[in-house]
């Protein structure tokens, strides 16, 4: 028996707010969401985020400042659909890292989908814009096809493959919310 699309949405969103009640899975969702923003946005200045860390003779708290506003000025300065997109993809990213440990931990490893959440983070990624990840393989294969602004074209190719990675991620957290009920 097919269950109605608007049913398994429903059965969906419950089981991810039910999930996220729970003070243990919404840590684990804020931690991961923070993580994969980091992972985002470090990667973009590696060598900086190495200065910052073990060069600079800057206090404790200065360092933490550094970093605490990257997160704020992300959040706080959402003007167009590239920086809303990476706000969804982590929030996202961090509901699906809460219902794949509900998931992993009520029913066992076998339990998990294998195709949602790996391609997702793939797309996280690729779209950070990242030139020792992904998108410095991807960018010059399509400005060798034709595109000339390279520039702009790394910044769209990241806005459009990270709604692709939003994609993926809402299909993970539909897959994991029909297990948890279980």
């Amino acid at each position: 028996m097919k269950i109605p699309l608007k049913l398994q949405l429903q059965i969906t969103l419950n089981a991810t707010i039910q999930v996220l009640k729970s003070p243990w899975y919404l840590l684990i969702s804020i931690f991961a969401c923070l993580a994969i923003i980091a992972v985002m946005l470090w990667s973009l200045n590696l060598n900086l985020l190495g200065y910052i860390l073990f060069e600079a003779n800057l206090p404790l708290g200065e360092k933490i400042s550094f970093f605490t506003y990257a997160y704020q000025s992300l959040f706080t300065n959402i003007n167009d659909i590239f920086s809303a997109s990476i706000v969804v993809f982590a929030l996202l990213f961090g509901t699906n890292t809460a219902l794949l440990t509900k998931a992993i931990r009520q029913n066992g490893l076998r339990s998990a989908p294998k195709k949602g959440g790996l391609g997702a983070t793939g797309a996280a990624i690729l779209s950070g814009g990242c030139v020792a990840c992904g998108t410095s393989i991807v960018a010059p294969i399509i400005s060798s096809l034709g595109a000339s602004s390279s520039a702009l074209l790394l910044r769209d190719l990241g806005t459009i493959i990270t709604i692709l990675g939003i994609v993926f991620l809402l299909y993970s957290i539909y897959k994991l919310a029909v297990i948890i009920p279980r």
